[in-house]
């Protein structure tokens, strides 16, 4: 391995839990670095010298990103954040650097690439899943269905029946450019998604990160890790 893991996130106290599962997948911990919006960074150095991208998970993406205005006062924007994952995702891209997307991160894959999202799923899109049980926070809310075992993401998934936790109130509306669905939950909406070809890029909906008892989940860090490890 090559570089440093490195970690985007709202504060650094946020991505304990991240930390603590990619140590369970066999990083060390010198080997992972945080960013946060309050710093000065520079993305495009920052990627270059990294060997893997995580996208953690938080607050929403600013509706503007794909073409809206916000809809209510349950959307939480920080666009210092977003232009600080922009710059993220288009470095990783450049340099075919891995990227691991959870939950908010997943989110803003998909308008990085040109999709959009429903801003507020209850309003939006009412279900009878329970998609935002916020604790405690390795508390199942649903299975996922998985649709593309052929895929790296859907191979692991496709083990056994995914049972995922979830804190989340918005998710994929329109799916963004070159991302395959994977996985979906049972009303349909997407739940995991994969972009193929030289650029290794997965994302997640829900936050495998406090799940890695399962040995499932632990598979999907160690996936990222052993990528990683071979940059």
């Amino acid at each position: 391995m090559s570089g440093y893991v490195l970690l985007s996130a709202s504060s650094e106290e946020s991505t304990l839990p991240y930390l603590a599962a990619l140590q369970a997948a066999g990083l060390a911990a010198e080997q992972l670095r945080v960013v946060t919006p309050g710093e000065r960074a520079d993305a495009r150095g920052l990627v270059a010298g990294a060997a893997g991208l995580v996208l953690c998970g938080g607050i929403d993406v600013d509706p503007a990103r794909y073409g809206e205005a916000l809809l209510n006062g349950t959307v939480e924007i920080l666009p210092e954040r977003d232009e600080l994952e922009w710059d993220l995702l288009d470095a990783a891209r450049a340099a075919r650097v891995p990227a691991w997307c959870v939950c908010r991160g997943l989110q803003v894959l998909n308008v990085f690439l040109g999709g959009s999202l429903w801003q507020d799923l209850p309003a939006q899109r009412p279900s009878p899943i329970e998609h935002s049980l916020g604790e405690p926070k390795d508390a199942i809310a649903h299975s996922v269905e998985v649709l593309r075992p052929d895929t790296g993401l859907g191979a692991v998934l496709a083990r056994e029946t995914p049972q995922v936790n979830s804190r989340h109130h918005q998710a994929i509306k329109e799916l963004g450019d070159g991302l395959i669905p994977v996985a979906r939950s049972a009303d349909g909406l997407l739940e995991a998604v994969e972009l193929p070809g030289a650029w290794w890029v997965r994302a997640v909906q829900w936050h495998p990160e406090n799940l890695i008892a399962q040995p499932q989940q632990l598979a999907l860090w160690t996936d990222f890790a052993e990528t990683v490890c071979r940059s």
